[in-house]
């Protein structure tokens, strides 16, 4: 009997003792990236490959408008096969930008993506080493976190970690 009161004793002591507390942490990793070296080289490729896509673009808009511009002048003066051809060329044309628009849009998020991944990749090993030197259970990034009241900023951590000031 003594030995079952012992242990519920022992089962009950360790339910109220709290475990070990586990510390939280934030940073905030879009203030970091925006002053990482290098990073401004990104936006310049970025803009880079978004001004050939955008003169891809016009390019093809000039060629419609010019398709276009001699069809309307010269419709009155062509055979039925002959308009029905260039109405098609037009129409293929039409389709061609429309597909270009749609991928163009993937395309920049793409290299965006692969242009900052070796920042963000940074960030993130920076992160864990801190996160295991100091002991902590979990990091939020601010920029995705609605609400805390405790934990720390572990933002200059992080930025003394990738030699930042």
């Amino acid at each position: 009997m003594k030995k079952i009161l012992l242990i519920v004793a022992v089962a009950i002591f360790a339910a109220v003792v709290p475990a070990k507390a586990q510390k939280y942490g934030h940073v905030n990793s879009s203030s970091i990236l925006e002053v990482m070296p290098g990073v401004d080289s990104l936006q310049i490729k970025l803009q880079a490959f978004q001004k050939d896509l955008q003169s891809m673009y016009e390019s093809m808009m000039t060629e419609y408008q010019t398709k276009k511009d001699k069809f309307d002048r010269e419709v009155g003066t062509m055979s039925s096969a002959v308009r029905q051809v260039r109405e098609k060329e037009l129409e293929d044309l039409g389709l061609r930008i429309q597909e270009f628009q749609a991928n163009a849009q993937d395309d920049l998020e793409e290299k965006q993506y692969e242009l900052a991944k070796p920042f963000q990749d940074a960030i993130q090993n920076a992160i864990d080493k801190v996160a295991k030197a100091n002991g902590y259970a979990y990091i939020f990034d601010t920029k995705i976190l609605l609400f805390y009241d405790n934990g720390d900023d572990i933002t200059p951590l992080v930025k003394k970690e990738l030699g930042i000031k």
